[in-house]
This record gives C-alpha cells, sequence and structure tokens, in this order.
C-alpha cells in the first residue's frame, strides 16, 4: 500500500512517495491515549503506587479498554517500522540506528533524569521524604526499586519497559527480519503469504490467546503489568507488525475487513468491560469489581482467568485488525501537523510519565471532583509536556540526540509544503 503525499521532516514537509502517513496518523493518536490512560492511572481501581482518595469506575474502564488495544498497537507500529528500515539498512547501520534511537535514551535520560523523578512522586506520597528532589536525589541510588528500593535502571518498574522490550525483540529477531536470498526477502516476509486470506488473518489471533493463557496458567500473569500484555504476546505482537507490512496483499485483506472486524470488537468489548466491572452482568469468577463498592476486587477462579486471557487475545487482534483498516481508509494524508506530531512522539513518551506524576501528586490533595482533577491533571501535564519538548529538547542537538532524535537542521525546518502532484510515482 503505496501513497504520495508528505514526507515528515524535522520542522517541516516535503515529498516522499511510498510512506504509509496513516501510521504516522495512528502513532501520533495512539500516544494521545498513552498521555490520558496515565492520567487516569490516578483514579483507577488497580493503582496502589500514587493515587486519588476516591477511584473512578468510568476513568477504570477506560484503562481497561485501552489495554486491549493501546500497547500492542504501539508494537504492531514498530514492527512495521523495523521491515521499512532494514529494506534500506544494512545489519550493523540497523543495529546502530537501534542503539541511538532506543537504547541512549533509555540509558542516560530514563535511567537517570526520568525515572528519579517518577520515584521522588511516590516517595512524596508515601511520606517518606520532604525534601526537594535535588536534596532527594542521591537516594535515587538506595536499593532496587523492585524489591523496595528506589534504584530503577532502564526501564524497569517504569513506563519505559516499553523500549527496552523494543530494543531486545529487535536485535533477537533481526536474523528472520533481514532480506537475504535472490529475491530479497527474510523469513517473517516468506511466511507471510500463508496469511493473505481472510480466515488465516483473522486465525493469528490464535498464538496471542495461547501466549497469554499460557503466561496466566504458569503464573507469569503479574508480567501484564507493564502494558496490560505479557512479554511473550507483546513479542508475537511486534512479529505481527513486520509480517502484516512485509505483504502488500495482507495490508488490502486488512483494509478491506477493517469495518467488520470493528463491528465484532465493539459488540465484544462492551459485554467484556461490563462483565469484569459488573456494571450490569455480574458472573462469578469472571467479575473483578462491583460496581457499589468502589475500588473492590473479587476472587477469579484460575481457569476463568486462563479464559479471560485466551479471549482477551481475540479482543486485541479484532480491535488492531480494525484499527489498521480504517486507518488506511481515512487517515493516509499528511499536513504540517503531523510532521511535527509524529516527530514528538519518542520524547513525548519519555517525558509524559513523570510530570503526570509530578502534576498528579499536588492535584489529587485537592478537595474536589475526580472529574475536575482530572482534567486539571490532564491539561496542566500536557501544557508542561508540550513546553519542555518545544523549549528545550526540540531545538537542542545535544538533548535532541539523547532523547533520540535526528539532529535539527534549519533550513528543513523553513521548508513549505509540496504538493502532492510533484512527487513521482512509484
Amino acid at each position: 500500500m503505496r501513497n504520495e503525499a508528505y514526507a515528515v521532516s524535522t520542522g517541516g514537509l516535503q515529498v516522499q512517495p511510498g510512506r504509509l502517513y496513516y501510521l504516522d496518523w495512528l502513532r501520533v493518536m495512539a500516544i494521545l491515549f498513552v498521555f490520558t490512560h496515565h492520567c487516569a492511572k490516578l483514579f483507577d481501581y488497580h493503582n496502589v503506587a500514587l493515587y486519588n482518595a476516591d477511584r473512578s469506575l468510568a476513568l477504570s474502564m477506560f484503562r481497561e479498554f485501552n489495554l486491549l488495544w493501546m500497547m500492542p498497537l504501539f508494537f504492531i507500529i514498530s514492527g512495521a517500522a523495523v521491515n521499512y528500515s532494514l529494506k534500506s539498512r544494512a545489519t550493523g547501520a540497523f543495529i546502530r540506528e537501534r542503539i541511538v534511537r532506543i537504547l541512549i535514551p533509555l540509558l542516560i535520560v530514563g535511567t537517570f533524569v526520568i525515572n528519579p523523578i517518577q520515584v521522588y512522586a511516590e516517595r512524596l506520597f508515601q511520606g517518606k521524604t520532604t525534601a526537594t528532589i535535588i536534596q532527594w536525589y542521591p537516594h535515587f541510588f538506595e536499593g532496587m526499586y523492585l524489591a523496595g528500593g528506589n534504584f530503577i535502571p532502564l526501564g524497569m518498574g517504569t513506563h519505559l519497559w516499553y523500549l527496552q522490550y523494543l530494543f531486545c525483540f529487535s536485535l533477537v529477531l533481526l536474523p528472520f527480519f533481514m532480506p537475504y536470498g535472490r529475491i530479497g526477502k527474510s523469513v517473517i516476509a516468506r511466511m507471510s503469504r500463508w496469511f493473505e486470506k481472510p480466515w488465516a488473518l483473522f486465525l493469528l489471533f490464535a498464538p496471542l490467546s495461547a501466549a497469554s493463557a499460557a503466561m496466566e496458567r504458569t503464573g507469569l500473569g503479574f508480567t501484564r503489568i507493564a502494558g496490560g500484555w505479557d512479554p511473550l504476546t507483546f513479542f508475537i505482537f511486534f512479529i505481527y507488525g513486520y509480517l502484516i507490512f512485509s505483504n502488500a496483499r495482507i495490508q488490502e485483506t486488512v483494509r478491506k475487513y477493517g469495518l467488520v472486524s470493528l463491528g465484532a470488537a465493539v459488540v465484544l468489548t462492551i459485554g467484556y468491560l461490563d462483565s469484569h466491572f459488573g456494571v450490569t452482568l455480574v458472573i462469578p469468577g469472571v467479575t473483578r469489581h462491583a460496581l457499589h463498592d468502589v475500588g473492590s476486587g473479587l476472587l477469579a477462579h484460575p481457569l476463568v482467568l486462563i479464559f479471560t486471557q485466551a479471549f482477551r487475545g481475540l479482543l486485541a487482534w479484532l480491535w488492531l485488525i480494525a484499527i489498521l483498516g480504517v486507518g488506511q481508509r481515512f487517515l493516509n494524508s499528511a499536513n504540517r501537523f503531523l510532521a511535527y506530531a509524529n516527530e514528538a512522539v519518542l520524547p513525548f513518551y519519555i517525558l509524559h510519565f513523570p510530570i503526570i506524576w509530578i502534576v498528579g501528586y499536588y492535584v489529587i490533595q485537592w478537595n474536589s471532583a475526580v472529574s475536575t482533577k482530572f482534567v486539571v491533571i490532564t491539561g496542566l501535564s500536557f501544557l508542561t509536556i508540550l513546553a519542555v519538548y518545544e523549549f528545550l529538547v526540540r531545538r537542542l542537538n545535544v538533548v535532541r540526540f539523547l532523547f533520540g532524535m535526528k539532529p535539527y537542521k534549519r533550513e528543513e525546518a523553513s521548508r513549505r509544503i509540496v504538493p502532492a502532484s510533484v512527487g513521482r510515482r512509484q
């Protein structure tokens, strides 16, 4: 699926035939959902780190819905990006790109700037410190966070787990993603022809369901604390992203059946959320929260949990086909907003969580309604993130490098929009 619109460059737009702009739009939309998802975390039934006294059923349901598709979509898009990246890069160049774009931000900015802010906000909330963050900072290196201490290397225990997974998955799967042979196709690309038919494409939910159910059965379901899914299932989502976008016929099938998948996903998700939260449908062993007892956790039978994870695999796959299919139909174009927003996605993702946590710590102490607090936290956090990005990250090349961005070039920023008709057809 090729289009002929505008290329996203640093601060401006230029013609780039063949770019799938709907993936850029979906990436931008997904990061906005991640942002609101983490703002809502302060009011979620499940949160125990930093939270408002009153929890919210609506925001808890919003988060549970997001967990079905949000991070899986990021891994699908990331797998697609690897497919296109390897078409223009040799193995060594690809590995260097992964190190610069993912590992350096994770290792330097994540470990020594982002993670300390998150832990500091939590220690304030827990009453373990009243010091300023500068005074407290040396304590960040005392003990491991996951063992009750403060130190968090890389993405362990923070939202940056995604970058950690992405870096590891990229290297582990590189032998299966690299093109080879006379026709220049990878192992996964060659396998993709098996999934061109609609029935075969939809049956790809089965490995997702099996993996998620197996992780629950073996006692590793607790790993879903990172993004709502376990590492094995995310690994499969990542492979699927590469597989889909290595085959134009699969992409066409996704576009054709996107709306059908959307209808099925909506109906099944309503039933899933209703039964999970006991809104109108309370099922023993399935319902996890009582509607009139905010924050209560109901016991679920182990076998029911295994079945639930298998069912979530189906739901996730239906949502992904729907989102990708609808995106192809309606979002395959570009403008200046997309040029700016697409470049900002990675630094926005890195910055957003600790800023939400700091803003949230102060706002949840107000004597206000949940809705008021949520709106204030969302608005103040968003403006703060944009200000930090625009005036500190985006304009300084040293900081851009630390956030995995390409150098800022003023001549690119001054380019005007070039009409799509000027582009060369492929």
